[in-house]
């Protein structure tokens, strides 16, 4: 039996190891549930659940769920880089678009670069995002993420990098959303950094 390769959970936009250089292993390791490795040639195809009679979906084909994750994290990013260039200040500003471990992630990050007096300099960014699941009944999604690091920085109040040497450029992350019904928006619950094949 193939054991799935182990991933630890972190902040979304991996401000925790990439941006602040505090050890990722510092967090608590995780099992990862059973999900197929995505390969360096074929992209990733999304497995649709069908939905059951009832109550429509909350999205009508995989293209409308991909749709809606991009742009949840493309909002959810925009938010988080701005929290971080401005030091981590009121953190709980990203509750808008987090829950669950990645919101605690976060609010613990933000919390660090303010007491350490850290910012960031320039935009984290994503230039890939490829369903690996949806749920169309439901609305979660499962996406497979390429964190872009390249034109970042993180100083000190004297300017200074706070930047370990050698740090990747890019990073693969599975991303977990999930949908509120009450609010009909998604939610980035969950982020781990994936090591298995480097599909970025």
């Amino acid at each position: 039996m193939r054991i799935p390769p182990r991933r630890r959970p972190v902040h979304s936009a991996v401000l925790t190891a990439a941006l602040l250089s505090l050890a990722v292993g510092a967090l608590s390791g995780c099992s990862a549930a059973t999900v197929p490795s995505p390969s360096l040639t074929t992209p990733p195809v999304a497995e649709a659940t069908g939905a059951p009679t009832g109550s429509p979906p909350v999205f009508a084909s995989n293209e409308e769920a991909l749709a809606a994750a991009e742009a949840l994290y493309s909002d959810y990013q925009q938010l988080s880089n701005q929290i971080a260039h401005e030091g981590g200040a009121d953190p709980s500003r990203i509750a808008q678009f987090t829950v669950g471990a990645t919101l605690e992630s976060e609010l613990g990050t933000y919390n660090r670069m303010a007491a350490d007096g850290l910012r960031l300099v320039g935009d984290l960014a994503f230039d890939s995002l490829k369903l690996q699941s949806a749920n169309l009944k439901t609305g979660a999604l499962v996406a497979y993420v390429c964190l872009d690091v390249t034109k970042t920085d993180v100083i000190d109040a004297e300017g200074a990098s706070a930047i370990s040497v050698g740090r990747p450029n890019r990073y693969p992350l599975q991303v977990s959303l999930l949908h509120d019904s009450s609010s009909n928006r998604l939610f980035v619950e969950k982020s781990d950094s994936w090591s298995g094949s480097n599909f970025c």
